[in-house]
C-alpha cells in the first residue's frame, strides 16, 4: 500500500452505523402511536405509583422523573463517553480553526495550502469525536422516550390541568408554547440544571486523583519559586 494511500485510509472518518440505526429508531417509535403509548404504559407502570402522587402535586411528579431521567442519562454519558479523547479533539481542531485564521488574514498561501490539505484529517477528527459523544445515545433515548411518553399520558390525565403563578392564576400545563408543552419548560428549568451540575461532580471525581497530585506538588513548587 502507497504512502498516499495509507494516508487517504486514515483520514477516513470512523464508522457512524451505529448512531444511524439509533436515530432511525427513535424516529419510528415518535411516529409509532402504539409504540409511544406502549412505552409510556410500561414507564408509568414503574413510576406513577412512586411519583405519581395521584396526580395532586404535578410540580413534583415533572421533577421527580426529571431526576430519574437526567440522572440515569448523565452516569450513563459519563461513563461511556472518552472525555479525555473529546478534550484532545476540541483542542486540536481549536489550533486548527486558529491556525487557518491566521493564514487568510496573513494571506499566507503556502501555509493555507498546506492547512486545506489537512481537511480530509479534520473532518476524520470531528467524526470520531462526533461518534465518541453519540455513543450513549441509544441507551440514554431508551430510558428518556419512555418517561417523557409516560408524562404526557399523566398531564393529559390530571383533573386539574393549571397551575396557579404569580403572572398567571391559570397557566395551562398542556397548552403549548411553540410547539413545547408547558410542562415540558418546567422540567427544563427545574431538571436540566441538575444533569449540568452532576456531570460538573461527576468529572470532578473522576479527575480528583490528578488533582490531587496537582495540590499535593503545589507546595514543593512554590518553595522551589522562592529560592
Amino acid at each position: 500500500m502507497s504512502e498516499k494511500e495509507a494516508s487517504t485510509e486514515e483520514a477516513q472518518p470512523p464508522a457512524m452505523g451505529g448512531m444511524l440505526i439509533t436515530m432511525l429508531f427513535m424516529i419510528y417509535i415518535m411516529i409509532n402511536p402504539s409504540m409511544r403509548d406502549g412505552m409510556g404504559n410500561v414507564a408509568g407502570s414503574v413510576l406513577e405509583p412512586y411519583v405519581g402522587f395521584n396526580g395532586e402535586y404535578p410540580i413534583l411528579t415533572i421533577f421527580a422523573a426529571g431526576l430519574i431521567m437526567i440522572c440515569s442519562n448523565t452516569i450513563v454519558r459519563h461513563f461511556l463517553i472518552d472525555w479525555t479523547l473529546a478534550a484532545e479533539i476540541q483542542g486540536k481542531m481549536a489550533e486548527y480553526n486558529k491556525a487557518l485564521r491566521e493564514a487568510r488574514s496573513s494571506n499566507q498561501e503556502g501555509r493555507l495550502r498546506k492547512l486545506m490539505q489537512m481537511q480530509p484529517k479534520v473532518m476524520s477528527m470531528q467524526g470520531e469525536m462526533m461518534s465518541n459523544q453519540m455513543r450513549p445515545m441509544g441507551f440514554t433515548m431508551i430510558v428518556a422516550i419512555p418517561i417523557i411518553m409516560w408524562l404526557y399520558q399523566f398531564m393529559e390525565s390530571l383533573t386539574l390541568q393549571e397551575l396557579s403563578l404569580p403572572w398567571n392564576p391559570r397557566w395551562d400545563l398542556i397548552e403549548k408554547w411553540w410547539f413545547l408543552p408547558h410542562w415540558i419548560l418546567i422540567y427544563s428549568l427545574l431538571a436540566i440544571p441538575f444533569g449540568q451540575a452532576l456531570q460538573r461532580g461527576l468529572k470532578i471525581m473522576s479527575n480528583w486523583s490528578e488533582i490531587q497530585k496537582l495540590s499535593d506538588e503545589s507546595p514543593s513548587l512554590d518553595s522551589e519559586l522562592l529560592e
